[in-house]
């Protein structure tokens, strides 16, 4: 009955909420419109847990009662969640996002404060109504909730003190227990008795069976201690003997014939078997004997992946493989694991190099280094090979050097990778396309036929693959080198300005170059014979070939290039020392020599079939023409280029390449004793090597050339002949010049002074000063020849004796006329002349000098009398003793050598 009472009270009491909201039940799903039709907002109660209106906002009214609608429309209305975003939301009163701040920013920003204040109040007076409302609610139904509360704490009560709650299992605990104690104590007596028993009986039966078959048994542990000691051969005997064992226990009719070592559930048993249990044991150890096996054959796999293993460890995997006559080629599957391996350990090796390189640009300034830094750099590299000290040259500590050397370490890597990996990749290759791997004579009948289908399809493969290998080598030195297709034809036009490629170093001279370009060759020329021994396919071998060829063309355009930019910058090594074998030539000739020759014979080193291929003795001394036509117009551009760098040596001021290093005593003798600041001396010197050049040296490298290349180069021999000898003119012209303008202004102010009356002189006196003066000038040029270039002294001389002969007529012209003493003064003073300088004297000099005999004969006044002239002449003779002797000491230098 209280329990009755409890429930009719409860009852009513739902009855009364749901009367009081216009409920149906207590889980509505919406709230329904109120009594007084005030517009609410209608919620899902799933999405009024969230916080969200449900599917439709109604409710859109302005809490502060100033407008009709919050979102600005004169008239409210109905609108989906899919019509709002979450900053909208924020205006709706109804919704936990609602922002108060937000509201009054979006709705009221344009809302007059006194308008504000007003719906302030209206808010209050609204909260007001509400507060009133829920307080009248409380107050109306106090009892009932008192009432409920009571009701449910006296229920709580009495199961409490009944012990019916989860701690006691409702009652039951001591029940649960004492069971479960005498379960315990069951199994604690009864349990190891009956254990012991049936053990007991299994290691009856199981011993007799293992002391029957105790090899058997014991194979798996055998196996595994031979496979841990690699006796893999010991392995497989112990594994054959022990399927034999298992062959004649099963029965030979029941024996399964797979070759896994399982048998199928189906298959019937001889009387004389053993029983099914035993042979559940037996066909367990099996199932782990080929457990094991199978792991040693994927050991023995993974040990042909192995790339560290010799190759003969690696034939005898395979044989071991094919013994155990695995699904997969144990030959096919080394070969094609070692394929992967040579092709990422090239791919790695030449990411790994090519890093190293472009690590090096980065330090290397981005602005060309001046030409004087490239020609110190160049004149190191001269001196170098001039000793042959190439250990120097590379032990550099410069960048292009660097450069250089971490280009050659790539090809070297590349290349040591490809000996070392591809001939025995190809030599397993050869032995499988062969047949020389096949399985053992017992089961070769068997498959020889498809093993030889296989053949045809793998040998094509084997050869792609080992082409494959050779042809990404190929691809990364293309690639390196910027490689590009060997033009056949030679070039109508004048060859177009061309530009370094990246590989080349920005700061690199012609010599280091050479020197590195043709090391690199010669790596890839080793490796690529090395190659072409092992008798690949046709295909490797032209992809090789091809590879050369390019390499050849472009190293060659990279020396002709460099070789020719040196050669125009080559008149900054002059430093105007004197060689130490002809004190009349300069250091630079013999420089120039080595700088040509060593870039002459880098060329042909390069371009010459003996240095790519030493079995073709055919063409061996051939070059092809296009390599010839390059390397030819090189050796000349680079002549030239030096011819004009002469001329810009003598024209421009001399600054020295390096600062000056005081001399040692010792090194006196082979310094040059001129001043290179002086115009003459480098005018004299250069004119001297020009000599030196077309004598000497011309001749020689044109002759080395045409030996080595078999080639004729009569027409440029003569073309740069004519070009020195133009050369060798302007010079001395330019020195001559200079030389007479000073002769000419002592001899023209002497003849024309005023202190000379030509007419009015009664009889010859000594000779005038002029003459000794125009004279000492000469000795001065003489001396300055002599120590610089004495074998220019008569060619310099006899040239400034016909330009002073002509000066002295010219003057001479111009007196008005000369009187008996006069004519025998101007007589003697030119035969003093004729006489000092007669070994200087050429039948053109000779020439003029008549001339201005008979001029002054011709300007002669007669008038002045003639019957003194003879003893007038015998007075002129005895001057001109005197004179000659009284000056033999100043004109010692031009007295002619007995």
């Amino acid at each position: 009955m209280y329990r009755l009472s409890i429930y009719d009270t409860q009852f009513s009491e739902e009855a009364a909420v749901l009367k009081h909201y216009g409920l149906d039940n207590l889980n509505p799903e919406y709230w329904e419109e109120e009594p007084d039709n005030r517009k609410s907002v209608r919620y899902s109660m799933s999405d009024f847990n969230n916080g969200i209106a449900g599917d439709e906002l109604s409710d859109d009214v302005d809490p502060l009662g100033l407008k009709k609608s919050v979102l600005g429309q004169d008239t409210p209305g109905k609108f989906g969640l899919d019509d709002f975003d979450k900053e909208k939301l924020q205006i709706f009163v109804g919704t936990k996002s609602f922002n108060p701040k937000f509201f009054l920013h979006k709705v009221h920003n344009d809302t007059p404060y006194a308008d504000l204040l007003r719906g302030a109040k209206f808010l209050r007076y609204t909260l007001d109504q509400k507060s009133e409302e829920l307080r009248s609610l409380v107050q109306d139904n106090f009892d009932r909730f008192v009432s409920a509360k009571n009701t449910i704490d006296t229920v709580y009560g009495e199961m409490k003190a009944q012990s019916l709650n989860a701690e006691s299992d409702y009652g039951v605990s001591r029940l649960n227990k004492a069971l479960s104690e005498a379960s315990d104590r069951a199994e604690q007596l009864f349990g190891p008795v009956l254990a012991n028993r049936n053990k007991a009986e299994k290691i009856r039966s199981t011993l007799s069976v293992l002391e029957k078959y105790k090899y058997f048994f014991n194979l798996p542990s055998n196996l595994m201690d031979s496979i841990k000691q690699q006796k893999y051969d010991v392995a497989i005997r112990d594994y054959k003997k022990g399927k034999v064992v298992l062959d004649s226990t099963m029965g030979a009719e029941g024996a399964d014939t797979n070759g896994s070592g399982s048998y199928s559930s189906e298959r019937e048993y001889d009387e004389t078997a053993l029983s099914v249990q035993y042979r559940r044991v037996f066909d367990k150890v099996w199932l782990e004997v080929d457990k094991i096996m199978e792991e040693m054959k994927d050991q023995l796999f993974e040990q042909l992946t192995e790339p560290w293993r010799s190759m003969e460890e690696q034939e005898k995997t395979i044989n071991i493989l094919l013994e155990l006559e695995t699904a997969e080629d144990p030959v096919w599957h080394y070969l094609d694991s070692q394929y992967k391996f040579i092709i990422d350990l090239l791919k790695e090796s030449y990411k790994e190099q090519l890093s190293k390189i472009e690590t090096l640009k980065e330090t290397l300034p981005k602005n060309s280094s001046s030409d004087k830094d490239l020609a110190i750099r160049l004149k190191k590299s001269i001196r170098n090979v001039n000793i042959r000290d190439f250990d120097s040259l590379i032990a550099g500590k410069e960048m292009d050097v660097q450069m250089w050397k971490a280009i050659l370490e790539i090809v070297k890597s590349l290349s040591d990778l490809l000996l070392r990996c591809l001939p025995d990749f190809w030599k397993l290759s050869k032995s499988f396309m062969d047949g020389k791997f096949q399985k053992s004579p017992a089961v070769l009948s068997a498959n020889k036929r498809r093993r030889q289908g296989m053949d045809l399809r793998k040998v094509d493969q084997c050869e792609k693959m080992a082409s494959g290998v050779i042809e990404l080598y190929a691809s990364f030195l293309s690639e390196l080198f910027a490689l590009s297709p060997v033009p056949n034809e030679i070039p109508d036009t004048p060859t177009i300005k061309y530009e370094n490629p990246s590989f080349v170093p920005l700061h690199s001279d012609s010599v280091t170059t050479c020197y590195f370009l043709t090391r690199i060759l010669n790596e890839m020329n080793e490796c690529v014979n090395d190659i072409n021994s092992i008798n690949m396919a046709s295909d490797a071998s032209g992809t090789l070939s091809q590879l050369m060829d390019q390499a050849r063309w472009r190293f060659l355009e990279v020396i002709c290039q460099a070789w020719n930019a040196d050669a125009k910058n080559f008149y900054l090594l002059e430093d105007w020392t004197l060689d130490q074998d002809n004190r009349e030539i300069t250091n630079f000739l013999r420089n120039f020599h080595i700088f040509h020759k060593y870039n002459s014979r880098s060329a042909y080193k390069i371009a010459s079939q003996n240095y790519i291929s030493d079995n073709d003795n055919d063409k061996s001394s051939t070059i092809p023409e296009n390599y010839l036509f390059k390397i030819k117009e090189t050796f000349l551009n680079s002549l030239y280029a030096y011819l004009e760098g002469l001329v810009h040596l003598v024209f421009t001021e001399y600054t020295p390449l390096e600062p000056v290093v005081e001399r040692e005593p010792t090194d006196i003798i082979h310094k040059s004793r001129i001043d290179p600041s002086q115009m003459d001396s480098r005018i004299l010197l250069t004119i001297s090597n020009l000599s030196n050049l077309k004598q000497l040296m011309i001749p020689r490298i044109v002759n080395q050339f045409e030996t080595a290349y078999k080639c004729s180069m009569a027409d440029d021999t003569q073309a740069l002949n004519t070009v020195v000898d133009q050369l060798d003119g302007i010079l001395f012209d330019d020195y001559i010049k200079r030389k007479t303008e000073i002769v000419r202004n002592i001899i023209i102010n002497g003849i024309l002074s005023n202190e000379i009356d030509w007419s009015n002189i009664s009889k010859p006196g000594e000779v005038h000063s002029f003459v000794y003066e125009a004279l000492l000038s000469l000795v001065l040029v003489h001396a300055q020849i002599s120590d610089i270039a004495k074998p220019l002294i008569n060619r310099a001389l006899t040239a400034l004796l016909e330009s002073m002969a002509i000066d002295c007529l010219e003057a001479f012209q111009k007196v008005e006329k000369f009187s008996l003493g006069g004519m025998c003064q101007a007589t003697l003073e030119i035969e003093f002349m004729n006489q000092t300088l007669s070994q200087y004297v050429t039948p053109q000099a000779q020439e003029t000098l008549q001339i201005i005999y008979t001029t002054i004969e011709q300007l002669y006044d007669t008038t002045s009398g003639t019957d003194r002239l003879d003893s007038e002449l015998s007075s002129v003779k005895q001057f001109l003793v005197d004179g000659r002797k009284n000056t033999s000491l100043q004109f010692l230098c031009f007295k002619k050598p007995k």
